[in-house]
């Protein structure tokens, strides 16, 4: 443990100490003592000499300690310290008394007195009130400066969220033109007959920015969107989605097929918006992290009365099936994209309550399957999301 002396001595540089005592005798044994341990010891016999050099104290913004009698001749130290703990309730007070009063011990305490030492003053006494007093400056200060820097850092990042918010409103109209402009030509083209890969790619291409274009207007305007649902034929759906996709796949070297479980399948509940970009996502981030030449598999169907769709290909193995939920994450910087699709896929399974299952290997490939309950229970049942281990992965 390390010296009390040692102690102060490190606490007490770069703080000042003020003695409020009406005992000359009693203030040049506290000086001739202390004064090794603090900047500068300011002296003071009278309530009004005290609160004076209380204020100009308080006004160099150095920390520092009153020490102060409870008797101040005709005066009350009481009423220093309830006077100095109004101005600030966080000011360090030690109280020096030469009775053990109850009332006056009581009435001190509920003035806020940090420290009561009585007379005769014992060393050990005043060093290790001091030291606990010092102590608690140097925190509160630490936790003031942590309180203030994580005052500016939430000030600076709801800044860049506005940034960030205006950039991409920007953004959302400088595409949104150019890119109806392209879509619209494709078509044009493509009733003249014409027909060829130069005219292949850039449709995969304006329909890759399309998908992001998308996402980045969900992201903005999520809030603002209808939450009416409706009937959803979710094999016709997911069919439409899938020959979307087909020419991104085709470029790309891939074959994208889809299977129909059961010849009747239920319709769902479900807002059509974010049906889309679930689906999407799902088959946009397939599409991107599967090997050429290669082939998607989509399924739909039930699945223990709960009908479920599904997405397979045969790509690197996921490595982490948590952290690919997460915003801006990417395990793979060679791909592309913004890390965006899969956290707006887990927040809508969430929100619509849909169990997502994972399933990477290197045997069987990689799968992602939402399961939606029935309609009526969408509200009801909590989402979960199940992890199926990689190959040579134990729990």
């Amino acid at each position: 443990m390390e010296n009390p002396v040692i102690t102060l001595k490190k606490l007490g540089k770069n703080k000042n100490l003020l003695i409020v005592e009406d005992d000359a005798n009693i203030i040049e044994s506290l000086e001739r003592l202390l004064s090794h341990f603090f900047e500068t010891i300011y002296t003071s016999s009278t309530l009004d000499e005290a609160l004076a050099s209380y204020r100009s104290l308080q006004a160099s913004m150095i920390p520092f300690i009153i020490i102060s009698d409870i008797h101040l001749g005709k005066e009350s130290g009481i009423d220093l310290i309830r006077q100095v703990k109004q101005i600030d309730p966080h000011q360090k007070v030690i109280a020096i008394s030469g009775t053990e009063e109850r009332e006056i011990f009581i009435e001190s305490i509920r003035y806020g007195v940090d420290r009561f030492i009585l007379k005769p003053i014992d060393q050990s006494d005043l060093f290790n009130a001091l030291i606990t007093l010092l102590q608690r400056i140097d925190y509160d200060r630490e936790l003031e400066a942590s309180r203030k820097l994580l005052e500016d850092s939430k000030e600076y990042a709801l800044k860049l969220l506005d940034d960030q918010d205006q950039f991409l409103k920007n953004a959302i109209h400088e595409i949104h033109t150019p890119l109806a402009v392209i879509i619209a030509n494709i078509d044009l083209l493509r009733m003249d007959g014409i027909d060829n890969e130069y005219l292949n790619a850039i449709e995969a291409g304006s329909r890759i920015i399309q998908n992001s274009y998308e996402d980045m207007t969900y992201l903005m305007k999520r809030d603002r969107f209808s939450e009416q649902n409706s009937l959803i034929n979710m094999a016709e759906f997911i069919h439409e989605r899938v020959r979307y996709f087909t020419c991104i796949a085709e470029v790309n070297e891939l074959k994208l097929s889809l299977r129909v479980g059961q010849p009747h399948l239920p319709s769902i509940h479900f807002n059509e918006l974010k049906l889309s970009r679930l689906i999407d996502n799902t088959l946009s981030n397939a599409i991107k992290y599967s090997y050429r030449p290669g082939e998607i598999n989509v399924t739909v169907g039930i699945r223990k009365g709960d009908l479920f769709f599904e997405v397979h290909n045969h790509g690197p193995l996921i490595q982490d099936k948590k952290k690919i939920f997460h915003r801006f994450y990417r395990e793979s910087d060679h791909k592309g994209g913004y890390g965006l699709g899969l956290s707006i896929v887990a927040q809508i399974c969430e929100e619509e309550n849909i169990d997502i299952e994972i399933s990477s290997t290197a045997a069987r490939g990689t799968s992602f399957r939402y399961i939606f309950k029935n309609a009526t229970l969408l509200q009801h049942n909590s989402s979960t999301i199940v992890l199926h281990q990689s190959d040579g992965e134990s729990e």
